[in-house]
């Protein structure tokens, strides 16, 4: 990609003026209903008896850590989008549509019957005004696979009607919409049975993203939908990116990793991340981190880290902090300024997010210490709960930002993602309809 177009893409990227931009840690995806989607789950939202909490652990998997006690006042999540999930096997699109409404209404019901606690807002503005004019816990929809439930205009428009935010256009298999990640482990090799026959044959995932796919993100952005590029397989991740450049679509990535520490087919490369924020989008990185075969230059980095826990917060902390240092060196060589000497409507653009996925199939961080974590545990020390349970439930959140505070990591970008995500929503919606139907129509 030109230099040029990339200066061209952030100087005049859309910054919308907003006399009340917020500054609050959100949670770009979270699992609350996952018991629907899949019922080996149990009830999600539900409160416990305060006296008598259910026993938990960070080692989670499958294990329901939604509890409504959890969500509520939460200071480490403020904003939590809640990602429906689609079914794709064994269902129908019927099904499948009949599924992410029970979902949505689950969610809704949920916030009606405690309202002084907890609000769904469907658009940008509510998201401020709730944030701006109440202590209630605010809560956004989106949908994790698209597969099933977009087959053209109409339906994109009918999701945005319900207050959808974004899409994970493919999730776990090959589709009509393109390839899927296929990750080392034995679950995931399974599920996508197509993508890791084409791994074996090919070396890797050929299947990029398809002409549908290509309709798919026009449909979504064209009723107001972000498009998010997790999931995808890498030539499918390859393929979207070029696409969204060319048609000046914003993507964002709510959970993938960073390739030099997290080498795996799903995790994105330093080029994808700059030219996601060339093209005005944003990147998200999961709290739950562990090195994968890490590039020769982080496994040295690592390697010389004292007191290095891995699986711990120290992963999180490894990952982000080299990822913002990343971001913020880009700013520079794109914009000919310090990051530190920008305005803030200009550093909004280089955010980060987190993203959980609470009550999905995975564990989150480790202790650092006791006989789970690495270290013994010293009596005379004062400890952050985050290094002597881990991170057993959304609760802990508060506690995951407090200890990287106080360990030297800048959360201001993750602070600011809150606002650069509104931004790049209204940006969608402010320009529904008129997002390349030329190419739309070329295609059928």
């Amino acid at each position: 990609m030109r230099f040029a177009l990339m200066v061209w893409l952030l100087v005049v990227c859309w910054v919308p003026a907003h006399a009340q931009e917020i500054r609050e840690y959100m949670d770009l995806q979270c699992h609350g209903t996952m018991h629907m989607a899949h019922p080996l789950f149990k009830q999600n939202l539900l409160y416990f008896d305060a006296d008598s909490p259910p026993p938990l652990s960070y080692n989670h998997t499958l294990t329901n850590v939604n509890y409504a006690n959890y969500w509520e006042d939460n200071k480490g999540a403020r904003i939590i989008i809640n990602g429906a999930i689609v079914k794709e096997l064994w269902v129908t699109p019927k099904k499948a549509r009949e599924s992410i409404l029970e979902q949505l209404k689950y969610v809704n019901d949920f916030a009606a019957a405690n309202p002084d606690k907890f609000v769904v807002a469907k658009t940008p503005q509510e998201v401020r005004h709730y944030i701006n004019t109440t202590n209630k816990t605010v809560i956004i929809h989106s949908v994790e696979g698209a597969e099933k439930i977009v087959h053209n205009q109409e339906d994109a428009c009918f999701w945005a009607d319900q207050g959808i935010a974004f899409m994970t256009l493919i999730h776990l298999i090959d589709g009509r919409f393109g390839g899927a990640a296929t990750l080392p482990q034995l679950p995931t090799r399974l599920i996508n049975y197509r993508g890791s026959l084409r791994t074996i044959i090919h070396g890797s995932n050929s299947k990029g993203l398809t002409d549908e796919g290509k309709r798919a993100i026009i449909w979504l952005a064209n009723a107001g939908i972000i498009t998010d590029i997790t999931h995808m397989s890498p030539n499918a991740r390859a393929d979207a990116l070029a696409f969204m450049e060319e048609h000046e679509i914003a993507p964002i990535s709510t959970h993938e990793s960073f390739q030099p520490i997290q080498n795996n087919t799903r995790a994105l490369s330093p080029e994808q991340i700059l030219l996601i924020y060339c093209i005005g989008g944003l990147v998200s990185l999961p709290v739950a981190m562990a090195e994968y075969n890490p590039y020769p230059e982080y496994q040295a980095r690592l390697d010389a880290l004292p007191n290095f826990c891995p699986g711990s917060i120290d992963s999180y902390k490894f990952t982000y902090d080299i990822v913002d240092s990343l971001i913020k060196s880009y700013a520079y060589k794109l914009l000919g300024t310090r990051f530190e000497d920008l305005p803030e409507a200009k550093k909004v653009l280089f955010s980060i997010g987190f993203q959980t996925d609470f009550n999905g199939w995975t564990s989150h961080e480790r202790p650092r210490v006791g006989p789970e974590g690495c270290y013994p545990f010293d009596s005379t020390k004062t400890y952050n709960p985050i290094e002597t349970l881990g991170m057993p439930h959304p609760g802990m959140l508060e506690h995951h930002w407090q200890w990287l505070q106080d360990h030297g990591t800048d959360l201001a970008p993750i602070k600011r993602s809150s606002e650069r995500f509104l931004q790049i929503w209204e940006g969608f919606l402010e320009r529904r309809g008129n997002f390349d139907l030329r190419y739309n129509s070329n295609l059928d």
